[in-house]
């Protein structure tokens, strides 16, 4: 198994999985769906669905092999690294976090803590992609729950009970029972539930992540299908270099494998025997 020991990355890890897991459970417990009980239902599940392919499309991104080159065989006439003097074809790299050359290394990021490279950019497609849905849905149904929220919010209690009840306590008190008695009239109406204050802050503290990382996301996302269509890395882009021509269903297939199939929406492993890609110049890696 292959893993990363880099004390940023592990931190940007941990911070990626709390997010998610935070924010899967406000959307679970506040947001509202559309279509009555029956697509309150199927919206939670489709949305689970993608919180644990995000899941396990960051698991399978960082702890697979990302196309490491190997240190243990002939060079010959080919170049090698300076720095890990592994044998270095054209299209690979040398990382100085992971302290190896990767084949068609893209970049190194710390949010899944491994290089995105021959190997495992499928995977980051996917986890990327899936993050992507979950954060502009987060803000769609969250929005809609702080909304109706915050419109009923002080219609719980009369302006005359208001004025009756003494103390800051009992005025709380108060208003948590009306809350509660409001929330069982709208369940049993089938209407979503009223938020509370804690609640509606909630929702908006997430909103507020799922739109910085929404668009961070969608940035990420149509950078990667610019980057494999056009059959060029990330830092071969900065570098300037140019792009080897191919026709890009065949630089697609090479990340994701034959199809179109549904296997593309799945962090499966590529089966680099599918597509005709440049991996024998590396030895098979």
């Amino acid at each position: 198994m292959w893993c990363v020991v880099d004390c940023c990355g592990a931190f940007c890890v941990l911070i990626a999985y709390g997010l998610l897991s935070v924010s899967n459970v406000t959307v679970l417990t506040c947001g509202i769906w559309p279509h009555g009980q029956i697509g309150h239902m199927l919206s939670l599940a489709v949305y689970e669905i993608w919180f644990l392919l995000s899941i396990v499309s960051h698991l399978t991104c960082m702890l697979t092999d990302p196309g490491a080159l190997p240190k243990d065989i002939a060079v010959g006439n080919e170049p090698s690294c300076k720095r890990c003097k592994a044998p270095k074809p054209i299209v690979a790299h040398h990382c100085s976090i992971c302290d190896r050359c990767i084949m068609r290394m893209d970049h190194h990021c710390p949010w899944v803590n491994n290089c995105v490279g021959a190997r495992n950019q499928k995977h980051f497609l996917l986890f990327i992609f899936y993050v992507f849905l979950q954060c502009w849905t987060a803000v769609f149904c969250l929005g809609a729950a702080a909304l109706a929220g915050a419109g009923r919010g002080d219609d719980f209690l009369s302006p005359e009970s208001v004025r009756q009840i003494r103390g800051v306590a009992a005025r709380r008190a108060a208003r948590e029972a009306a809350l509660e008695s409001a929330r069982q009239a709208a369940v049993a109406a089938g209407l979503p539930p009223p938020l509370g204050e804690a609640q509606i802050l909630a929702c908006m503290l997430i909103i507020t992540v799922a739109v910085v990382f929404g668009l961070f996301t969608t940035i990420m996302l149509f950078e990667q299908l610019s980057n494999i269509v056009s059959n060029q890395t990330g830092i071969d882009a900065l570098k300037g270099i140019a792009a080897k021509q191919r026709p890009w269903r065949e630089s697609l297939q090479e990340v994701m494998g034959k199809g179109p199939s549904w296997r593309w929406l799945l962090p499966t492993p590529v089966r680099r025997a599918q597509v005709h890609d440049e991996f024998s110049i590396a030895h098979k890696v």
